[in-house]
C-alpha cells in the first residue's frame, strides 16, 4: 500500500511540474534527438552503451527527495531501488521488470505493477519523463537526471 502511494505522490509531483513549465517553452532537445534518430537511423538503443547502472536523487512533493538507482540489463529488465527520505528515515523500495524501447529507440518504458515510469536514454544519463513522456523543463530540470555509475 504505501508502494502505490509513494508511485502516487511521485507521478503527481511529475505532473505538476511539468503543467508548471511555460506553455511556450519546447523541448527542442527531444526534437533534435527525434529527427536525428529517423535522419540517419542513429539512436540510443544502437548507438550509445546504455547497459548499466544509473543513480541521482530525484524530487519528491512530500519528502526530501528519492534516491533512485535503476540497473538496465542487455535482457530487456530491470532493477530499480528507490528510498524515500523523510525526516532522516528511508523507505526502501525494490522492484524487476521488463522494460521496452519507444519506435524511435530514444526513450524506455519500465513497467511497474501497472504503472509505467518513462525515461529518455542520453551518454551515461536517463532523464526522467513526465506522464506524457516529455522532459521536465525549467528549475529542477537537472533534478531529474540519473548518471550512470
Amino acid at each position: 500500500m504505501k508502494r502505490k502511494i509513494a508511485f502516487v505522490l511521485f507521478s503527481v509531483c511529475l505532473v505538476f511540474l511539468a503543467c508548471n513549465s511555460s506553455k511556450n517553452t519546447t523541448n527542442k532537445s527531444n526534437e533534435a534527438d527525434h529527427d536525428k534518430a529517423i535522419s540517419d537511423g542513429h539512436n540510443s538503443h544502437n548507438s550509445i552503451d546504455w547497459k548499466g547502472t544509473y543513480e541521482g536523487l530525484l524530487p519528491c512533493a512530500d519528502c526530501e527527495g528519492i534516491e533512485t538507482t535503476i540497473t538496465l540489463n542487455e535482457d530487456m529488465t530491470y532493477n530499480r531501488t528507490m528510498a524515500y527520505l523523510k525526516n532522516g528515515k528511508k523507505d526502501r523500495f525494490d522492484e524487476k521488470g521488463k522494460f521496452e524501447w519507444n519506435a524511435d529507440g530514444l526513450i524506455i518504458t519500465l513497467f511497474a505493477g501497472g504503472e509505467k515510469f518513462m525515461y529518455q536514454v542520453g551518454e551515461n544519463k536517463l532523464f526522467a519523463l513526465d506522464m506524457d513522456g516529455k522532459r521536465v523543463t525549467g528549475s529542477l530540470a537537472d533534478h531529474y537526471i540519473l548518471k550512470k555509475k
